[in-house]
C-alpha cells in the first residue's frame, strides 16, 4: 500500500492523469502552449518583417535625418509611418518572443552601423518591453499591441536623450564621426533646452498612435480574421 499508483486514460479532448491528487490536464491546454513556441516559419517570418521594418525605418529616419530642420522629427515620422508594419508583424507573429527579436536584431544592426549605444539599448529594453505587453493581451488585444508600439517607438529617442545628459559624451561621439558641423546648433539646442525632450516624446507617442490605427484601417479583415480587437 505504500506505493503510488498513477494511470492515463485519453480520449479525443482530454488527458487524464490520475493519481493521489487526481490532476486532469486539459489536451487543448498543451496544444495552447506548444502553439506559442517560436518554429521555425516564425523564424523566417521574422526575418522578412524585420527587413520591411529596417528598410521603413532606416529610410524614412535616415531622409528626415538629412536636415537640421527635420533632424529632431525623426522619432515622430519613422513612427507614424512604421505603425502598419508593425501592427501586421504582432499579427503574423503573435508568439512570445517575437518582439524581443526584432528589438534585439534592430539593437545589433544600429550598433555594427555606427549609431550612438544608448540607441541600441533603447531598442533591445523596449523590444522585451513590448514583447510583454503584447503577452499580457495574448498578442488578440489591439489596445495593447498599439501600447506596445508606442513603447517600441520610442527606442530612436536613445538617440537624443543623451544629448541632454550625456552631452559631452555624445559630443564626442559626433566628432569622431565628422556629422558635428551642420548639426551642432539643434545639438546644441537640444542639450540647453532639455524640456525639448518630452515634447518629442509626448509627440512619438501620438504619432505613434495614429500610425497604429493607420495599419488598424489597412488592416482590418486580416485583424477581423486573426481575432484581434
Amino acid at each position: 500500500m505504500g506505493g503510488t499508483f498513477t494511470a492515463y486514460i485519453s480520449c479525443k479532448n482530454f488527458v487524464f492523469r490520475l493519481d493521489k491528487a487526481n490532476i486532469c490536464v486539459r489536451k487543448d491546454v498543451l496544444i495552447m502552449k506548444n502553439e506559442n513556441k517560436l518554429l521555425t516559419r516564425d523564424y523566417i517570418s521574422i526575418g522578412i518583417f524585420s527587413l520591411i521594418y529596417f528598410v521603413i525605418a532606416f529610410v524614412i529616419g535616415g531622409i528626415a535625418q538629412m536636415t537640421p530642420a527635420t533632424f529632431p522629427f525623426m522619432p515622430m515620422i519613422v513612427a507614424l509611418f512604421a505603425g502598419s508594419v508593425f501592427m501586421l508583424y504582432t499579427a503574423k507573429i503573435p508568439k512570445r518572443g517575437s518582439l524581443a527579436i526584432l528589438g534585439i536584431l534592430a539593437g545589433i544592426l544600429l550598433f555594427v552601423t555606427g549609431m550612438f549605444w544608448m540607441m541600441s539599448v533603447f531598442f533591445i529594453i523596449f523590444g522585451f518591453v513590448a514583447d510583454f505587453i503584447c503577452q499580457s493581451g495574448n498578442f488578440k488585444s489591439f489596445r495593447k499591441n498599439l501600447l506596445a508600439y508606442c513603447v517600441f517607438a520610442l527606442s530612436p529617442m536613445g538617440a537624443y536623450i543623451p544629448m541632454a545628459i550625456m552631452p559631452a559624451q555624445f559630443d564626442e561621439f559626433m566628432r569622431r564621426k565628422g556629422d558635428v558641423s551642420s548639426f551642432e546648433g539643434i545639438i546644441n539646442a537640444i542639450r540647453i533646452n532639455w524640456w525639448v525632450i518630452p515634447l518629442m516624446i509626448l509627440g512619438t507617442i501620438i504619432c505613434a498612435i495614429i500610425g497604429g490605427f493607420i495599419g488598424k484601417k489597412l488592416l482590418k479583415k486580416h485583424f477581423e480574421k486573426v481575432g484581434i480587437i
